[in-house]
């Protein structure tokens, strides 16, 4: 692989596995009713597959990869659709 695109690569591995973690941590800081409220996946859910996708960046397949790819959707997801929906309820107090 060239260089640059080596590079490419590994700025957005670093990019998942950190956004996976944040979110993670996000997830921990909600109460768990919230989630329920909000017609998402429960608590518990989000824990393990936010979870799991920093883990399968941080183990080191690529978000090139099938299973990158699949952990960049799950975190993409929870940022732009269940995260401010979560937010909006708990307000800025969580």
């Amino acid at each position: 692989m060239p260089p640059l695109i080596s590079l490419i690569v590994q700025i957005l591995n670093i990019t998942i596995a950190l956004s996976a973690v944040v979110c993670f941590v996000d997830v921990l800081r909600r109460p768990a009713d919230a989630f329920v409220a909000v017609g998402s996946q429960t608590k518990v859910f989000w824990l393990f597959i936010l979870g799991l996708c920093a883990l399968v960046i941080g183990v080191g397949f690529s978000a090139i990869g099938i299973f990158g790819m699949l952990a960049s959707v799950a975190v993409i997801f929870y940022l732009v659709d269940v995260r401010p929906k979560v937010k909006e309820i708990t307000g800025r107090r969580y």
